[in-house]
């Protein structure tokens, strides 16, 4: 499961932006169409950051209390380099790139765990000003990553109506491999929810998609309920998708509609 907010250099001209970031924490992830080597290189460590680190943060347990989500930390890169090259994981985010973009004496779509650090520690700045929420996904039980999750780009507290935008890359791979069933649900029900409850003045969540995200626009509208909104990008075809805080809390809304989807998952696990 993919969602992007839309390439960063790009977003001037999206309904949610207001200001530009740098151009790795504008985005989480960026839409495009070239394929990735599925190897991980460990040619390359992560740099030690200079910045003092924030405290990390863990959301409240998920619904169904199968995964944690907290903020990313130097143990998580080499996986997540690991999922950003993966053709699978990243078949509608193909134009995602590092911090210092794909210079010449780079394999283009080839991630090092390093990059994953420069790129947190960019992320680490816009969470000091509450731009950006960037979060693992952790299996329970046994501790693994199983992706990346929260909010790429927020506008600045004290923005009336301030909206945020809900990415999620997940490893395809390994979940299917398990037989992890609704588990993008449950990680963007807790995101939502934790936006919404524990985040200054949070009241809209958009994300966006390729239009030909069949699985993607799938979720939004089946299980989520929502209307897409088309639109032509200069890096293609988007659709885009939206909820208010009003919507999320109403009877049959936004949240009940993922719970609802919860509930059936977890009575499937306890027949099996």
């Amino acid at each position: 499961m993919e969602i992007q907010p839309g390439a960063d250099k790009y977003l001037a001209s999206t309904p949610t932006t207001r200001s530009k970031l740098p151009h790795l924490i504008a985005k989480m992830c960026i839409p495009g169409s070239k394929s990735t080597p599925d190897p991980i290189p460990q040619t390359e460590s992560a740099p030690e950051s200079p910045l003092t680190p924030l405290p990390p943060i863990i959301l409240p347990p998920t619904y169904l209390s199968r995964l944690t989500l907290r903020t990313q930390l130097p143990p998580d890169f080499e996986h997540i380099a690991k999922i950003f090259n993966s053709p699978t994981a990243m078949k509608y985010l193909g134009g995602l790139s590092p911090p210092d973009g794909w210079t010449e004496d780079r394999v283009q779509g080839l991630w090092y765990p390093s990059d994953i650090a420069s790129r947190v520690e960019l992320q680490e700045v816009a969470r000091a000003e509450g731009k950006t929420l960037a979060l693992a996904i952790i299996w329970g039980e046994t501790g693994e990553l199983v992706g990346v999750t929260g909010y790429a780009r927020m506008e600045p507290p004290g923005t009336p109506g301030r909206k945020a935008e809900l990415g999620i890359i997940t490893d395809v791979d390994l979940i299917t491999s398990r037989g992890w069933k609704s588990l993008g649900t449950e990680a963007l029900h807790a995101a939502s929810k934790y936006a919404f409850e524990e985040l200054d003045g949070i009241e809209e969540i958009t994300l966006v998609t390729q239009q030909d995200n069949e699985e993607m626009r799938g979720w939004s509208e089946k299980v989520a309920g929502l209307t897409p909104r088309l639109t032509v990008e200069e890096w293609g075809h988007a659709a885009w998708y939206g909820y208010t805080k009003e919507l999320w809390e109403a009877r049959g809304g936004v949240c009940d509609k993922l719970e609802a989807k919860l509930k059936r998952s977890k009575r499937l696990l306890t027949t099996i």
